[in-house]
């Protein structure tokens, strides 16, 4: 397969093309979390995962989109790194290395989702290119 460059249109697409396989929960309220990265080779970017009874979904930000239910701000070097693995996520939030804003509590509610959206993710990880 194709490399793809991190965080591009491309990426955001397979990474939602990557989803499909998840499924909702029917009693699950729907939450939005928006990942800002900072700094990127492109300028700042910002995607979203729309977490609730459909499948999850990947997604830019457009005119019709729901506000984020919580959002993490990052710089691209540290979402290089969380991408990677190198970095824990939970962590970064932890030392403040992560920007969180919104209800930090629907990731604690989403957790399941959230890790298989992680472990569904693993195959795109694999042939994601880094700028720089």
């Amino acid at each position: 397969m194709d490399e793809v460059l991190f965080l591009s249109d491309a990426w955001v697409e397979a990474a939602d093309a990557a989803l499909t396989s998840v499924a909702g929960a029917d009693e699950m309220a729907t939450a939005v979390v928006a990942y800002r990265v900072t700094g990127g080779p492109d300028g700042d970017c910002e995607h979203h995962l729309v977490l609730g009874a459909d499948r999850p979904r990947m997604v830019r930000p457009g005119p019709d989109a729901t506000s984020p239910t919580v959002t993490l701000t990052m710089p691209y070097d540290l979402a290089v790194a969380v991408n990677q693995g190198v970095e824990s996520a939970q962590r970064a939030v932890l030392d403040g290395r992560i920007d969180l804003n919104g209800q930090p509590d629907v990731l604690l509610a989403h957790q399941a989702p959230l890790g298989a959206v992680d472990d569904l993710l693993a195959p795109l990880r694999a042939r994601t290119r880094y700028a720089g």
